[in-house]
């Protein structure tokens, strides 16, 4: 009686689990058509404000289309519906500006570079300033004691809501790798990242690390942004670094989204 009970139990478990697995199945289908539609809807919206030869050239070559399957392979739909809101436009923007870059020789890179610049914004907003405001305020860290420009800024961002830049996050991340004093803010925002070991085997990585590096360095998120020219050569390694021309899934943006996305 209780092996037929068993038996019975057993069948009845592998009918659920083969629903549930034909209903992820179906939700898995409808989030990929999902995230290729919102894709290729706003490549065609931006599409429509190119200059009317390379837009026919677009056109042709039907490159809405490829942008959307590139991003959508890329990533994944479960990536993408992970990330922070105006991801999927930032990066779309930034692929058909690149287009319009390497068809005409008359424009440079900045549009791509603004574009990627927003999509970095976004996630240090989401995925690192947001918690450490909290994380600061539960520590008691408001107030600014020290007239050092690491601890003015962070002092701004939590109890003012400024933005973490590019720029600032490489800054405090180079002082923690290489064991540099820091004071108040500092040490809060270290321990925020002890206390989050995921984000910060991700940031303090070598590898991703050496990227972000090569990013500060060549300027075109700080000064050379600023003077509003980026050269194409500038601009393709750049690219390189952020999105590995889809194909390398090392990319800083493909590795911050990938940790976000195990985490939440």
């Amino acid at each position: 009686m209780q092996n037929t009970n068993l038996l019975e139990e057993n069948t009845k478990l592998k009918k659920e689990i083969q629903i549930l697995q034909s209903k992820m199945a179906r939700v898995k289908i409808w989030m990929e058509k999902e995230v290729k539609a919102q894709t290729h809807k706003i490549a065609k919206n931006k599409a429509s404000k190119l200059t009317s030869s390379v837009k026919e050239d677009f056109l042709a070559e039907n490159f809405e289309e490829v942008i959307a399957s590139r991003i959508n392979d890329y990533f994944g739909d479960l990536l993408l519906l992970n990330a922070p809101k105006g991801t999927i436009e930032g990066i779309t923007s930034a692929e058909i500006n690149f287009f319009n870059m390497m068809k005409n020789p008359t424009i440079d890179g900045f549009a791509v570079i603004s574009a990627y610049h927003k999509v970095l914004d976004l996630f240090i907003e989401s995925f690192i300033t947001n918690n450490f405001r909290k994380f600061a305020k539960k520590k008691w860290q408001t107030i600014l004691r020290v007239n050092d420009p690491l601890e003015k800024s962070l002092n701004l961002i939590v109890n003012s809501k400024y933005i973490m830049s590019v720029g600032r996050l490489y800054g405090i991340l180079k002082m923690i790798k290489e064991e540099q004093k820091l004071y108040d803010y500092g040490k809060c925002f270290k321990e925020y990242l002890e206390k989050y070991s995921q984000l910060q085997e991700i940031l303090l990585n070598d590898e991703f690390f050496e990227k972000f590096t090569k990013l500060n360095k060549s300027e075109v998120l700080s000064s050379k942004r600023h003077s509003g020219t980026i050269s194409k050569k500038d601009t393709t390694e750049a690219r390189k670094i952020l999105i590995w021309d889809f194909r390398d899934k090392n990319s800083m943006i493909y590795k911050i989204l990938e940790w976000q996305s195990v985490l939440y």
